[in-house]
């Protein structure tokens, strides 16, 4: 028999790792043991529970089988019932909610995605605590997520929750000493990297191209360069020195942007996100 996890908060970021994980591929026998029997989602409206029915009805049936039982204040009959807890709340949210829990959760692994909420933190309620940031385009299989465990999370738990989060893209585990500044980085990247795509889609409209045509030349060129970049592995400085020519346009564009400060805007506004991230858990 299966396990069963329970995502309390399904909201943006639990939905996308609920649709990651009940989508999967069908597993193969040394990988099945991995996923769920069965996932309860708990939301505090009957409104909210109904969003999250209404994106499963949207699904094919799970490719492992896995049933989906969509609740509103039903935390701790559901966290009691359950092996694996994905922590969905709001970061303010998190107290409140756990220390409902405290007589139920103890003992349990908990996956936290609530930005800035710290393992030593999160540990008052449970030693086994992984701690997963991760972006809204998992929704859609292209998330980037990063993973820092505690201590006490046994090595077939650690990789159990690789498993499980693999399905919404990228995963890579660093200290958590890493994360304030992940969750600016992954966490808040997708908005920083939509405001330049609205920036390049706009700059084509200024100079006379459709919307359409316009935004789709921006989507491209940012998929194709970031794809250029991961598949040579060369420093994005000397790709984009491989775009410019001698007085050409490109320099010229760029020479403008330093002026300007994009770069430094960029790597201020990541700096901030990152020192906002680490004020949400009151760490300074």
């Amino acid at each position: 028999m299966g396990y069963t996890l329970t995502i309390i908060g399904c909201g943006v970021m639990g939905q996308a790792v609920l649709s990651a994980i009940y989508n999967a591929p069908l597993a193969n026998s040394d990988t099945k043991h991995f996923y769920p029997q069965k996932i309860i989602t708990c939301n505090s409206s009957k409104a909210s529970a109904d969003e999250v029915t209404k994106l499963i009805s949207s699904f094919p049936k799970s490719p492992n089988g896995i049933e989906v039982e969509c609740t509103y204040n039903f935390n701790s009959v559901a966290v009691k019932g359950s092996n694996v807890i994905i922590l969905g709340t709001k970061p303010y949210l998190v107290q409140d909610v756990l220390s409902d829990l405290k007589g139920v959760i103890e003992g349990k692994l908990i996956i936290s995605l609530a930005a800035g909420w710290r393992i030593e933190q999160l540990a008052a309620f449970s030693p086994k605590i992984s701690r997963v940031m991760t972006n809204t385009p998992a929704k859609f299989g292209f998330g980037t997520a990063v993973i820092a465990h505690s201590t006490a999370v046994p090595e077939a738990e650690k990789l159990l929750v690789s498993q499980l989060i693999s399905h919404i893209g990228t995963c890579i585990e660093l200290p958590e000493k890493n994360m304030d500044a992940a969750t600016a980085l992954v966490g808040s990247g997708p908005a920083f990297v939509l405001l330049m795509l609205e920036s390049l889609m706009e700059s084509g409209i200024r100079l006379g191209i459709p919307l359409k045509q316009s935004r789709e030349c921006a989507i491209k060129v940012l998929e194709g360069t970031a794809k250029m970049a991961e598949i040579t592995g060369l420093h994005p400085a000397m790709l984009k020195h491989q775009v410019c020519t001698p007085g050409g346009t490109t320099i010229a564009g760029l020479c403008v942007m330093e002026d300007e400060g994009v770069r430094s805007g960029i790597v201020k506004g990541v700096q901030e996100a990152a020192k906002v991230a680490a004020s949400l858990s009151g760490k300074k």
